[in-house]
């Protein structure tokens, strides 16, 4: 690696180090401190997002090795969850079970996760302008400080997987490389579009999405330019899907749960002008919240930034003159995902402009990926590399590109601080978490009933008393049959064999198979244990309702 080089890639990790320490104080990067107790994030609901991945996380790393590899039983009752429907990122929980069998103890890394992602995402922003020709070290910077201060990023702190948008840039930098090469084999293809893509569904699905779309468009690619035969592309394609449809099988990803569309396609959208007008930016006028036609529109928040916006107005002659259709997979894989995460419902602003019919066969199935507006990134950021890579080749590019990064970076301090105060802010909880934590180490699990999917419609603290004894539960390395889960299926039943069982009746009267010795009634909850202190359980059951 020449020098110019290597001080390519230390600067973009210098900005990625900086990016991770004014977003993160230095004790949640550390994963200590009060916040990961009771974690919440920018994203509405995060407190649920984040509480049922760290207890997937804290369950599998505890857990004994199995089949499916990914299942746990101590959540969800007797049928146990899988936690790649926890958002647990299994990549990062595979790390946690190893290091607890090293050393005995839960290690917590979503701290460092999301530092590590702030420096990926810098260094995979540098990796795709050089792959476009940008090769300065400035414009290594320009795009590393665009890549850290990109809202789209900063507005999805609170779910943790999706930190890992840095796989998206790789993605495309990877694209550039391979189509770059006079003659691309069939092995450097595999072996580029395997780990890659095996490594964003060990990550997260919609990310996988969107990396496995752009890297199978690479041999295709290369066919089209005559840079490889059909053949060989063809059997790239099936070399590499082969084994991510046994891994995503073995993962858990064709299961009846899995597979179960869910309902929200056209809600959880973008907006046509999400990426265009300014929301909560420190440099322009705008208004003070996320921009949404509809309420999950939030999921496709794509504010460019002041530094992006700059930037497309200077370049914009040069990105009508790429010659967009020489690649022709690639685009086709944009548009589509572009279309994906504007839906059938297309809104600008509050305004809804037009609804496309569509069977209800199809919104069923669209119902797997409905929060599509997460697929507006790979746009985003492709649009980010070219416009960076397009500015590099001004005369004066350097204050050029300066220039827009550090607009970047101030346009996104309002979100910075946002998601920075969030973390000094304790999140309330319902339960005495103290009394919580001494009861579950006097039982062998804690069971609510009803559980967590059998609570629809019912008073928030209700949901987050589940939470919290989810989360609770899988750190003291007990069973409970409550589990918060983005596909599953209800099971409102209390399972048989209670010895030694703390169980809570949140509104409810507890059943008479209980009965009453044991049992201890408040205002909002009863709690049974023939084994706990009537004082502890009364220290229990004072359950707070002050979420403000």
């Amino acid at each position: 690696m020449s020098a110019r080089a290597t001080l390519v890639w230390v600067l973009s990790f210098a900005v990625g180090c900086a990016g991770a320490l004014a977003t993160f104080p230095v004790p949640v990067l550390w994963g200590d401190g009060a916040f990961w107790l009771s974690p919440h994030g920018f994203v509405i609901g995060s407190w649920a997002d984040m509480g049922t991945a760290l207890a997937g996380y804290t369950a599998y790393a505890q857990a004994d090795w199995q089949w499916p590899p990914f299942h746990v039983a101590s959540l969800g009752g007797t049928a146990g969850t899988d936690i790649i429907f926890l958002d647990s990122t299994p990549l990062l929980s595979l790390a946690g079970r190893v290091l607890f069998r090293l050393t005995g103890r839960v290690i917590p890394l979503y701290g460092a996760w999301a530092g590590l992602s702030m420096i990926g995402m810098a260094l995979a922003s540098a990796a795709l302008v050089r792959a476009l020709g940008a090769r300065s070290a400035v414009a290594a910077v320009a795009a590393a400080l665009i890549g850290v201060s990109m809202p789209a990023l900063l507005a999805r702190w609170g779910h943790l997987s999706l930190m890992g948008q840095w796989l998206i840039p790789l993605a495309l930098a990877a694209y550039v490389g391979l189509h770059r090469r006079a003659r691309l084999s069939f092995g450097r293809a595999w072996a580029v579009v395997t780990g890659l893509s095996a490594l964003a569904l060990l990550i997260h699905p919609y990310l996988f999405f969107m990396v496995v779309a752009v890297l199978e468009t690479a041999p295709l690619q290369a066919a089209y330019t005559r840079r490889m035969p059909v053949r060989t592309a063809l059997g790239v394609v099936a070399a590499s899907l082969a084994p991510l449809i046994v891994l995503m099988g073995a993962m858990g990803y064709f299961t009846m749960d899995s597979l179960e569309p869910a309902r929200g396609f056209g809600s959880f959208s973008t907006n046509l002008l999400s990426p265009f007008l300014p929301q909560m930016s420190g440099l322009l006028p705008g208004p003070d919240f996320i921009l949404q036609g509809t309420a999950g529109q939030y999921e496709g928040f794509a504010y460019l930034g002041a530094g992006l916006l700059l930037l497309i107005f200077m370049t914009g002659r040069g990105l009508a003159a790429l010659r967009w259709t020489a690649h022709p997979f690639l685009l086709a894989v944009v548009l589509g995902f572009t279309l994906l995460a504007v839906s059938n419902r297309v809104y600008a602003a509050e305004m809804r402009l037009f609804t496309l019919p569509l069977p209800d066969a199809a919104l069923r199935w669209l119902g797997v990926v409905r929060a599509s507006g997460r697929f507006i990134w790979l746009p985003l950021y492709l649009t980010a590399g070219l416009v960076v890579a397009l500015a590099a080749r001004f005369p004066r590019a350097g204050l050029v590109l300066l220039l827009a990064g550090g607009l970047q970076w101030a346009d996104a301090a309002p979100l910075r601080a946002r998601v920075r105060a969030g973390m000094l802010r304790p999140e309330p909880v319902p339960l005495d978490a103290a009394a919580l934590a001494e009861a579950l180490q006097q039982v062998d699990g804690v069971l609510l009933d009803p559980p967590w999917l059998c609570i629809r419609d019912k008073p928030e603290w209700f949901f987050r008393v589940g939470m919290q004894v989810q989360l609770a539960a899988s750190r003291a390395g007990r069973t409970t049959n409550t589990v918060y889960a983005a596909r599953g299926r209800a099971d409102c039943g209390l399972p048989s064999g209670r010895a030694r069982m703390l169980i809570l009746y949140p509104h409810a009267e507890p059943p008479d198979l209980v009965g009453e010795e044991g049992c201890i009634d408040s205002a909002d909850m009863t709690a049974c244990s023939a084994v706990l202190d009537p004082a502890l359980l009364r220290r229990l059951t004072q359950v707070r309702t002050d979420f403000e």
